[in-house]
C-alpha cells in the first residue's frame, strides 16, 4: 500500500500521522527500576537565593518533584530528562528526582505514573507513540485518556549507524545489506524507533530484521560490540560512540544537519529528498493534577528551553530544542495520538 512520508505526518501538528508497521501486539519484557536524583548544575551555594527568589512563592517551592522516565539510564531520554530537569529545578525553586522505571517498551513506568497521586508533584516523560500503548503492546492498563498532558521541550532525529563489524561504510553499503536479514536494532517496541525503521524500508526499498532492547543504551552497546548490524540511536545516545570510533555514522534523520555533529548528511542530502523523522519529547502528569501546577511546570520549561546556557548544553548533549506550551499542546497530544492509531491500525497486519 501507499504510506504517507514520516516528514509530513510528524512536520506539525495536524500531521496525518507518523509511520507504523507491524504485527502483532508485543508482550511486555521484564520489568526493573532504578532511582537517581537529577543533576543539578546549581549546587551548593550555587543555588543561591536568587534563583530561589526568581521562582516566587510559587507552587513547587521548596518541594520534590519525582519525575518518571520509562526508560533505562544513558539513554535519549534520561539525557533530555535530565539536562532539562536540572534546569528546571533552579527555574521553580524545587528538587526533581529521576526515577528510571523501565520495561514493557516503556509502559510500566506509565502505568507507574497513572497509580501516582494527582497532587503536581508527580510528572514523567513522555513520546509519540505514548498514549498509544493499549494498542500496540499487550497488558497496557491505560488509555489516552488517563493521562493530563503538559507541554514539549524537544524534537530528536536519530543517526542511522553501523557496526564497525558489519562492514557497513555509507548509505549505499546500508541499503544493500537491505535483504531482510540484517539485524536493525529498535530502541523499545512500537516507539518511533519502530515507525522510522519502516519509513526508510519504504523510502528505500529495503527490508531488515527486527530486533527489539529496552531502550538506546542497550542498542549502542551491541552495535560498538557487533551483536547489532544497525541501528537509529538518538544524537544524545549515539555522540560518544561515534566520538571513540566504535560505529559507523550513516545518516542523521533530520531535514538539517545537525549542529552536535555537522559532518553527518541526512539522509535527504543522500538521494532521498524530503526524508524527514524526528521524536518528540514531553511531560504528562496524572490525570487530576491542578492545572495551575501543570501551567507552572510548563511555564517553567518554556522560560528553560529560553536560556541560552541550556540551549547551548542542548546542542553538546545533541537534543533538539523544540517547545510548545501548555495550550497548544492539549490540541497537539489528542491530534497526535489519533494519527499514530490511524497508521497503526491500517500497517499492523505487516
Amino acid at each position: 500500500m501507499k504510506r504517507k512520508s514520516l516528514a509530513l505526518l510528524l512536520a506539525a501538528v495536524l500531521a496525518l500521522g507518523m509511520t507504523g508497521c507491524g504485527s502483532d501486539k508485543t508482550s511486555a519484557p521484564q520489568v526493573s527500576s532504578q532511582q537517581a536524583p537529577a543533576e543539578n548544575d546549581a549546587a551548593g551555594e550555587e543555588a543561591d537565593s536568587a534563583d530561589t527568589a526568581a521562582s516566587g512563592d510559587g507552587f513547587y517551592a521548596g518541594k520534590t518533584v519525582e519525575m518518571i522516565v520509562p526508560w533505562g539510564a544513558g539513554g535519549g531520554a534520561d539525557t533530555a530528562c535530565r539536562l532539562v530537569c536540572s534546569y528546571m529545578e533552579k527555574e521553580l525553586g524545587c528538587t526533581i528526582v529521576i526515577n528510571n522505571v523501565t520495561g514493557g517498551g516503556g509502559s510500566i513506568g506509565l502505568a507507574q505514573l497513572t497509580d501516582a497521586d494527582a497532587d503536581g508533584l508527580t510528572y514523567a516523560y513522555f513520546a509519540n507513540t505514548d498514549s498509544n500503548g493499549d494498542i500496540m503492546l499487550e497488558g497496557v492498563p491505560y488509555t489516552v485518556d488517563d493521562f493530563a498532558p503538559v507541554c514539549k521541550f524537544a524534537a530528536d532525529p536519530h543517526i542511522i549507524l553501523a557496526s564497525n563489524a558489519s562492514g557497513i561504510k555509507d548509505l549505499d553499503g546500508m541499503i544493500a545489506a537491505g535483504d531482510g536479514n540484517t539485524l536493525w536494532g529498535i530502541g523499545g517496541a512500537w516507539t518511533h524507533w519502530d515507525f522510522l525503521k519502516l519509513e526508510f524500508e519504504e523510502a528505500t526499498g529495503t527490508s531488515y530484521k527486527r530486533l527489539v532492547y529496552d531502550g538506546g543504551a542497550a542498542v549502542i552497546t551491541d552495535i560498538m560490540n557487533g551483536d547489532c548490524t544497525v541501528g537509529t540511536p538518538f544524537v544524545s545516545e549515539a555522540l560518544s560512540a561515534i566520538d571513540a570510533g566504535e560505529a559507523v555514522p550513516i545518516a542523521i534523520t533530520s531535514a538539517e544537519r545537525n549542529e552536535a555533529c555537522p559532518d553527518i548528511p541526512t539522509v535527504a542530502e543522500l538521494g532521498y529528498d524530503g526524508f524527514e523523522s524526528t521524536m518528540w519529547r514531553g511531560f504528562v502528569a496524572p490525570v487530576g493534577t491542578p492545572e495551575d501546577a501543570m501551567r507552572e511546570f510548563a511555564e517553567a520549561v518554556g522560560t528553560v528551553c529560553e536560556n541560552e546556557e541550556f540551549q547551548q548544553a542542548a546542542v553538546q548533549a545533541g537534543i533538539t530544542v523544540d517547545y510548545t506550551d501548555y495550550d497548544s499542546f492539549q490540541t497537539f497530544y489528542k491530534e497526535n495520538h489519533e494519527s499514530v492509531k490511524e497508521y497503526y491500525e491500517s500497517n499492523s497486519d505487516m
